[in-house]
């Protein structure tokens, strides 16, 4: 079995997309063991505008590969500073804007976050985007992009504007902080070895995040209850990536992690659908059914907290 991202895009989001492409340009062969380790978990906790922030790893994964967010609104400053990533670590992880990426289904017609990796080969730089989803708009398939010009790159790098807060608290989840440096035009990963950071006092975890969910979602009604579904995907997609993993890793999980959390993704596959199919009602004003959301986010929580990553080998994910 092939571990090329190319090939692997149905399993990764935006996020874990651009850190593994970063991570097999410095040379990690095993790039899903630092994407997995600790978990899968899903943690909640209050943010502005009535809205969650929603983490899916046991600590923050920027500072625990060693990473920040850095940004400026001076293309020539930005540009030196990714020249700098990509001639110190092969690769440069930028956090862009699907609305400005043309090969994207979302081109001049939404706006969401999408992270991209910048990698040094022979031919000079790409635009690694292995990320593979279905969109509004069909089937979006994962690109490998030539960088012919600083001019073109500059096109590609626009980030988020600063009043996107459902996608910023994601990117806010990543970092384990609020300096992301919201707001400015460029922003980039820059390599940052700090201490990992601790959990933040005021989260649900595993079940009782589930729990809180079902309550959350039982009486949701109108578009804005389901503005954070991706939210919920992007758990779908860290339990798949690791199921697929194990296949090829037999420390992540022993034979009784495997079924367990094989069980656990056939519940959770169930879930998008049953959301995407509430918010079309509630954007169409007509009558939300949530009774079933509420009852399958119930019985993702009993998975929660079980067969974590490594856990039956908990050295081997610093090997």
């Amino acid at each position: 079995m092939t571990t090329a991202l190319a090939t692997h895009g149905d399993k990764l989001t935006c996020f874990t997309a651009a850190l593994a492409s970063a991570l097999v340009a410095r040379g990690e062969t095993r790039w899903w063991r630092p994407l997995l380790a600790g978990g899968p978990t899903l943690s909640v906790s209050p943010a502005e505008d009535d809205l969650l922030l929603f983490e899916h790893d046991a600590t923050p994964p920027l500072p625990a590969l060693g990473l920040r967010v850095n940004g400026d609104d001076d293309w020539a400053t930005a540009y030196h500073a990714l020249e700098e990533q990509v001639a110190e670590h092969g690769s440069v992880v930028l956090l862009a804007d699907i609305f400005h990426l043309p090969w994207q289904h979302g081109h001049q017609r939404w706006h969401a976050p999408h992270w991209l990796a910048v990698v040094e080969t022979i031919e000079g730089w790409v635009i690694e985007d292995p990320l593979t989803m279905t969109t509004e708009l069909g089937k979006q398939t994962g690109q490998r992009i030539p960088v012919l010009s600083a001019a073109e790159l500059r096109e590609w790098s626009v980030g988020l504007g600063p009043d996107n807060t459902v996608a910023l608290l994601r990117e806010r989840a990543m970092a384990g902080s609020a300096a992301i440096h919201t707001g400015k035009t460029f922003r980039w990963l820059e390599s940052h070895p700090v201490a990992p950071l601790s959990p933040r006092a005021d989260r649900l975890v595993g079940a009782d995040a589930l729990i809180a969910l079902a309550s959350r979602y039982q009486f949701a009604s109108t578009p804005d209850d389901f503005t954070q579904l991706d939210d919920l995907w992007q758990a779908l997609r860290q339990r798949e990536l690791l199921l697929w993993a194990s296949d090829l890793d037999a420390d992540l999980l022993d034979a009784a992690g495997r079924d367990h959390w094989e069980r656990a993704v056939t519940q959770w596959r169930k879930l998008p659908p049953l959301l995407m199919h509430a918010r079309m009602r509630a954007a169409a004003g007509g009558t939300v059914q949530t009774a079933h959301i509420a009852e399958t986010l119930l019985s993702l929580a009993e998975f929660e907290g079980k067969h974590l990553a490594f856990a039956h080998h908990p050295r081997t994910e610093r090997e």
